[in-house]
Formats: structure tokens, sequence, C-alpha cells
């Protein structure tokens, strides 16, 4: 993957992630803020397939599929759980989507994106204005998958996220 090709995508690109950065309170480390970058630049004005994803990770393990490949699909994890949210809740749980991406950055030997995929998928999606959500099941699913940014907004509502959440019932405390 040339760089240099992505043009001004990738000067408009990198704005978006700092600006994320800065909306979400998110500070990612430079290898991240750079893959992110670059991983954006090269979705813009792409078409995003965000169905199937779990079918298609399963096949590209189940055939150990190269490192590329991997990426790419872990890739477009990252923006279908970032921009195309709904659409993936009709299928599953930002959860489950969140541990589809990492599994693929993981299994592609990218154990920094791996680690790093909810701070990511926070940044881009605050920045497009996709932070915040009326509906608390897809919050608290966010909140459960380690999104930082969905804790915040719970806390924001007076709810906390605890141990006890595991429990038939519970997991919830209003302050």
């Amino acid at each position: 993957m040339k760089n240099a090709s992505l043009g001004p995508e990738l000067g408009i690109a990198s704005d978006f992630v700092r600006s994320g950065m800065e909306k979400a309170g998110i500070p990612l480390t430079r290898t991240l803020e750079a893959y992110l970058s670059i991983t954006f630049a090269r979705f813009i004005g792409k078409a995003i397939d965000a169905d199937l994803l779990t079918v298609r990770m399963t096949r590209a393990l189940d055939g150990r599929a190269p490192r590329d490949i991997l990426r790419a699909l872990a890739d477009e994890c990252l923006i279908a759980c970032a921009f195309f949210q709904e659409r993936l809740l009709r299928n599953g749980t930002i959860r489950h989507y969140v541990g589809v991406g990492q599994t693929a950055y993981d299994a592609a030997d990218m154990t920094e994106q791996a680690y790093g995929f909810v701070h990511m998928r926070d940044v881009i999606a605050v920045a497009a204005g996709r932070g915040r959500d009326d509906d608390a099941r897809v919050l608290l699913d966010r909140a459960r998958a380690g999104s930082g940014d969905a804790r915040a907004e719970l806390a924001d509502r007076n709810v906390v996220l605890g141990p006890w959440g595991a429990r038939k019932g519970g997991g919830l405390v209003w302050r």
C-alpha cells in the first residue's frame, strides 16, 4: 500500500482523525493515529461491505488467509463499526463486531491495532458526529465493548457499569 497514492485524501483523513481525538478526548498513540488516518483515507469514496463480516472473517481464518486479507477485513470492520452501526445491529451487537475486528487484527499480527480497536472506532465515530447514542441499549453495548466514550456518556446520564452487570437483571447503578 502506497500512501503517496492517497493524495489529498490522506490530509483530509489526518485532519478528521485529529478532530475526533480532540472531540472524544482520546489520545491515540502516534502509530494508531497514523494507521487510522491511512485506513480512513483508503476508504474515502469507496463502498463498504458491512454485510457478512462474521462469515467473511470465519472463512478467512479457516482458510488461513494471508495477513493482508485479515488486515483488510479488520479495517472494514473498524469503518463499519464507526459509520454503519445501525446496519450491524441488525445481525449482532457492537461488542460482537468489535471482537471480530480485534480478532482479525490479532490474526494479522497487528497487536496494537487489536487493542486500540475500540479507541480508533470512537475517534472516527465522534469526528463524524456519530459518537452519541439515544438508544440506551446500544450505548450499554458499546460501553461493554470497552468504549470510553460510551462510558463517559453513561456517566453523564448518572449510570455506572460495574462487575455486578454479569448477573441477570443487574448491572446498573444510578448515582
